[in-house]
């Protein structure tokens, strides 16, 4: 993915790619093989939003590798999935200003300074399948980590269930909502190919685990400047995808019924500038639906709704939300599904020309999906509705 003049408007061919505007490879099991037009401008631009996609650019996805090693895959493609973002702060013709709302924030945490030592599994029962490495962590853990389907045969590692973290080898894991993984291969420096699955702990040939960064924690506080407000009867999941990983949507985050649930938009700071993407199942879902779906169920990457959002090197966090072309292309109806809005809670939102960026009824206010640009002390929430 490229991560440009704003972000990206998000797909899985990186995923955790995500922001506004991405311009997405093919290939390694993309969800997303989606082609979508850079920003050129500022937010105000008509096409400060990733323009449509024609047919012809939206490939149905394979699944995520299912091999027992998780190790990275060879390409003979240097072209990034994303770039960083911008470096210079899109101007945008004007901003709405908000006030102030009761949505439930969370305060941006200061980063800890306890970077810890890698735990021996602290009790857990998680499933370790013969000659694979066991996951650290238990449940509801000081170092903010999250196990993903700890009961299948990754153990609680954010990796595929069907993968195992193995000797000789990178095993991502997950981190609370808000929270990203500080911690990947410092080597890889491809957005696509060798490297860009090397995120996470590395296990040496015996499966003892090293940390590659011991100055930093395992998950650090992301931006705390979006959430998602969900205005609903029903819960909704966003799922994150693992990047550096196997950029399977497997993180979730999961709005209650009438509540409110942080995202995890990362810094500029975060692996090679890249951002995060989050597919955003119908309401009535759980984290139970963060996973690599089929064409004829709409949850994961067949979700009707993608989000993006990171911070670029202007500074300026960008956020995103589109419809799902997967979703569209086997005859869901965006129609069918619920509406979502970028709403400013505080500080000065840069919203594309109309002042208002939102999906609703099977329409977006900008063709394919719009961007909101957060300046520092600005936050946004996505309603949905």
């Amino acid at each position: 993915m490229k991560l440009s003049a704003a972000l990206t408007a998000l797909t899985c061919s990186v995923c955790s790619a995500a922001s506004i505007g991405l311009n997405v490879n093919a290939g390694m099991g993309d969800p997303l093989a989606i082609v979508v037009k850079l920003p050129s401008s500022n937010p105000h631009s008509s096409d400060y939003a990733a323009n449509p996609a024609s047919s012809a650019e939206v490939a149905a996805p394979s699944p995520p590798p299912s091999s027992s090693a998780y190790a990275a895959p060879s390409s003979s493609s240097s072209e990034p999935h994303e770039e960083p973002a911008p470096s210079s702060a899109p101007a945008p013709h004007s901003s709405s200003a908000a006030t102030p709302s009761s949505s439930s924030y969370s305060q941006a945490p200061a980063p800890s300074s306890d970077t810890g030592d890698i735990p021996d599994g602290q009790g857990n029962d998680f499933t370790v399948p013969a000659g694979a490495v066991r996951f650290p962590w238990n449940y509801n853990n000081a170092d903010k980590v999250v196990p993903i389907t700890p009961q299948s045969k990754n153990g609680g590692w954010a990796m595929s269930p069907d993968q195992q973290c193995m000797p000789n080898s990178w095993c991502p894991y997950a981190c609370e909502s808000g929270y990203y993984s500080a911690q990947w291969d410092p080597t890889a420096l491809l957005y696509n190919g060798a490297g860009s699955m090397n995120g996470g702990l590395y296990a040496d040939g015996n499966g003892k685990l090293t940390k590659p960064d011991p100055s930093k924690p395992f998950c650090s506080p992301g931006m705390f400047n979006a959430a998602i407000k969900n205005t609903l009867g029903q819960s909704v999941s966003a799922c994150q995808t693992v990047y550096p990983g196997n950029e399977a949507m497997i993180i979730p985050s999961v709005a209650s019924a009438g509540g409110s649930v942080d995202l995890n938009v990362v810094p500029h700071t975060y692996w090679l500038g890249t951002s995060s993407q989050f597919y955003v199942n119908l309401a009535g879902s759980t984290g139970d639906q963060c996973i690599w779906g089929n064409a004829d169920k709409p949850v994961g990457n067949w979700a009707p709704f993608i989000f993006g959002g990171g911070q670029g090197a202007d500074g300026i966090t960008y956020i995103s939300v589109q419809y799902n072309p997967l979703y569209t292309s086997v005859g869901f109806k965006t129609t069918d599904a619920y509406n979502v809005k970028i709403q400013c809670e505080s500080g000065q939102c840069n919203f594309p020309t109309g002042g208002e960026c939102k999906c609703e009824k099977g329409v977006c206010s900008v063709d394919n999906g719009c961007t909101v640009g957060l300046p520092d002390g600005a936050k946004a929430s996505f309603v949905i509705y």
